[in-house]
Protein backbone atom coordinates (compact mmCIF):
# COMPACT_ATOMS: atom_id res chain seq x y z
CA UNK A 1 0.00 0.00 0.00
CA UNK A 2 1.67 3.15 -1.17
CA UNK A 3 0.20 6.08 0.74
CA UNK A 4 1.28 9.66 0.64
CA UNK A 5 0.30 12.96 2.27
CA UNK A 6 -3.25 13.89 1.40
CA UNK A 7 -4.37 10.34 0.53
CA UNK A 8 -7.59 9.17 2.13
CA UNK A 9 -7.70 5.97 4.14
CA UNK A 10 -10.49 3.99 5.77
CA UNK A 11 -10.16 3.25 9.47
CA UNK A 12 -12.22 0.85 11.54
CA UNK A 13 -12.35 1.23 15.31
CA UNK A 14 -13.53 -1.65 17.47
CA UNK A 15 -14.07 -1.70 21.21
CA UNK A 16 -11.59 -3.95 22.99
CA UNK A 17 -13.71 -5.95 25.40
CA UNK A 18 -11.00 -8.34 26.59
CA UNK A 19 -10.55 -8.23 30.37
CA UNK A 20 -7.30 -6.69 31.59
CA UNK A 21 -5.64 -9.22 33.86
CA UNK A 22 -2.27 -8.81 35.56
CA UNK A 23 -0.60 -12.02 36.75
CA UNK A 24 0.84 -11.09 40.14
CA UNK A 25 3.93 -13.09 41.17
CA UNK A 26 3.57 -15.13 44.35
CA UNK A 27 6.13 -13.16 46.36
CA UNK A 28 4.50 -9.84 45.45
CA UNK A 29 1.03 -11.25 46.24
CA UNK A 30 2.30 -12.43 49.64
CA UNK A 31 3.60 -8.94 50.37
CA UNK A 32 0.28 -7.41 49.37
CA UNK A 33 -1.63 -9.92 51.50
CA UNK A 34 0.44 -8.91 54.54
CA UNK A 35 -0.53 -5.26 54.03
CA UNK A 36 -4.29 -5.11 53.41
CA UNK A 37 -4.40 -1.31 52.98
CA UNK A 38 -1.60 -1.48 50.41
CA UNK A 39 -3.37 -4.32 48.61
CA UNK A 40 -6.55 -2.26 48.52
CA UNK A 41 -4.68 0.67 46.95
CA UNK A 42 -2.96 -1.64 44.45
CA UNK A 43 -6.26 -3.28 43.46
CA UNK A 44 -7.71 0.17 42.68
CA UNK A 45 -4.82 1.14 40.39
CA UNK A 46 -5.44 1.15 36.67
CA UNK A 47 -4.42 -1.96 34.77
CA UNK A 48 -1.40 -0.21 33.25
CA UNK A 49 -0.01 0.89 36.63
CA UNK A 50 -0.45 -2.59 38.13
CA UNK A 51 1.24 -4.09 35.07
CA UNK A 52 4.17 -1.66 35.35
CA UNK A 53 4.79 -2.62 38.98
CA UNK A 54 4.74 -6.32 38.11
CA UNK A 55 7.02 -5.84 35.09
CA UNK A 56 9.47 -3.83 37.20
CA UNK A 57 9.64 -6.56 39.84
CA UNK A 58 9.86 -9.36 37.27
CA UNK A 59 12.60 -7.48 35.39
CA UNK A 60 15.09 -7.89 38.22
CA UNK A 61 17.94 -10.21 37.27
CA UNK A 62 19.29 -10.85 40.77
CA UNK A 63 17.26 -12.08 43.73
CA UNK A 64 18.64 -9.23 45.87
CA UNK A 65 17.39 -6.70 43.33
CA UNK A 66 14.00 -8.39 43.20
CA UNK A 67 13.69 -8.27 47.00
CA UNK A 68 14.61 -4.57 47.04
CA UNK A 69 12.07 -3.85 44.32
CA UNK A 70 9.36 -5.77 46.18
CA UNK A 71 9.95 -3.72 49.32
CA UNK A 72 10.13 -0.46 47.34
CA UNK A 73 6.98 -1.32 45.36
CA UNK A 74 4.98 -2.01 48.51
CA UNK A 75 6.26 1.25 50.01
CA UNK A 76 5.41 3.27 46.90
CA UNK A 77 1.95 1.72 46.62
CA UNK A 78 1.19 2.41 50.30
CA UNK A 79 2.10 6.07 49.63
CA UNK A 80 -0.26 6.14 46.65
CA UNK A 81 2.54 6.46 44.10
CA UNK A 82 2.23 5.03 40.61
CA UNK A 83 5.20 3.34 38.97
CA UNK A 84 5.91 4.73 35.55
Amino acid sequence: MDKSFGDEIAVTIEEDKEPRVVIIPEDFQNGLNKAPKTKEIFDKLAYTHRKEYVNWINGAKKSETRKRRLVKALEMISEGKKYS
